[in-house]
């Protein structure tokens, strides 16, 4: 098993009357910046394969702890016309992360399910996925 596979593992196993005791991570994410759209489609690209990695990972440890298998996180893509995004979502929470494409620049988002803020935020980087998949699980 991977170390965040065993961060999973912690989690899921801490009964529900003990989870309040767990610290929930806070997610890595800074101002959103626009940036050339090649680096902002490779970024989008790195996140969202990374995402898909860490949750193979988190959906083995939890299907093998939930003997029905029913709860697992999800992932899906979406592709508009000047954005790409995918979603990450467990037990009725979700998050977004996309980059939109416009005159020439781009522009990372963060979006869900606590995760408001005033001014647009977007991940700092693929180190702050793991937080935000453990973030879903302690939230759900």
């Amino acid at each position: 098993m991977t170390p965040f596979m065993f961060r999973v593992a912690e989690v899921i196993g801490t009964p529900e009357s003990e989870r309040d005791e767990i610290e929930v991570p806070q997610v890595s994410t800074r101002l959103a910046q626009r940036i050339a759209t090649g680096t902002g489609a490779d970024r989008q690209v790195a996140l969202r394969a990374f995402a898909e990695q860490l949750i193979c990972e988190a959906n083995a440890v939890l299907t093998s702890h939930h003997e029905t298998g029913d709860k697992t996180l999800s992932l899906f893509d979406e592709t508009l016309p000047s954005e790409l995004a995918f979603n990450v979502g467990y037990a009725g929470r979700a998050a977004r992360v996309s980059t939109t494409f416009e005159n020439g620049t781009a522009y990372g988002r963060l979006v869900g399910d606590g995760f408001e803020s005033d001014l647009p935020q977007e991940l700092e980087g693929p180190d702050a996925l793991p937080d935000l998949i453990v973030r879903l699980l302690l939230a759900a």
